[in-house]
């Protein structure tokens, strides 16, 4: 017997009431455009989370299940809180943020490449961490479609929640076509955010301010290179990510942590 544990906006989250390392992802609505399945997919074939599988509902098309054996699963916000209370430190630390990193990277080069989707922003309410160390994003809502290595938004997006490229930001109507590097500034912002480096701790603030003015003002008002200079020496391949993740023009932004 399955026992709902908690919801994202997307998903509903059960644990085996019986075995209790096995949980259960489901989607809270039909979705016809089969995002789900390619997103299901950059978990269990990226290899981010091993003990995966994917399951189809073979009496609602287009529903599919997504079963992970795990010791725990929890939102983004939970696992942060768990850690503040274990470290007295909103910050996380520097293990935390390679996990977030190399977990991120994987799910999202999977479906560059093998699905020819890409996210178009991180917002932290869709992470879930599994195991306390590694890290899905679940939104079907932000995948999209991937063409001529620009993502194809139809539909109207907000900009008061998740952490958006100031190219996104500028965009005023729909169709988007965005180069896909998009996603990489996303990824920094999320980094910059939970190492404490952002003046704004909010994605919803991030927004807002970027909106008030012009790029470069809100660059350096929150996460510019004065900011990223305060990571701590040893921690110097860090530094060099976030560098090529902010790079404000997106061709010569890159995921690479060496």
């Amino acid at each position: 017997m399955n026992i709902i544990i908690f919801s994202t906006n997307e998903f509903d989250i059960y644990q085996d009431k019986n075995k209790t390392t096995l949980f259960t992802i489901v989607t809270k609505k039909y979705n016809h455009h089969y995002n789900h399945h390619s997103l299901f997919r950059s978990i269990v074939n990226s290899k981010i989370v091993n003990n995966s599988t994917i399951y189809y509902d073979e009496e609602a098309e287009g529903k599919s299940q997504l079963k992970i054996k795990a010791l725990s699963i929890q939102t983004f916000e939970q696992f942060k809180e768990k850690q503040r209370k274990i470290n007295g430190s909103n910050k996380l630390s520097h293990n935390i943020i390679q996990h977030i990193i190399y977990s991120l990277s994987k799910q999202i080069f999977h479906l560059l490449h093998n699905e020819s989707k890409c996210f178009y922003e991180f917002d932290p309410s869709n992470i879930l961490v599994i195991d306390d160390c590694k890290f899905i994003y679940l939104s079907y809502e932000h995948l999209k479609d991937v063409k001529d290595n620009k993502i194809h938004i139809y539909n109207p997006i907000s900009k008061n929640t998740g952490f958006l490229s100031p190219e996104l930001l500028l965009e005023k109507s729909i169709p988007i076509l965005i180069n896909y590097k998009t996603i990489f500034y996303s990824l920094g912002l999320l980094i910059l955010d939970n190492l404490h480096l952002c003046t704004f701790k909010t994605p919803t603030m991030w927004a807002v301010m970027s909106e008030r003015c012009d790029t470069d003002c809100a660059l350096q008002m929150c996460n510019g290179v004065t900011n990223i200079t305060t990571i701590e020496q040893n921690t110097t391949k860090l530094y060099y990510f976030l560098k090529r993740c902010l790079n404000q023009n997106p061709n010569k932004r890159f995921l690479l942590y060496v």
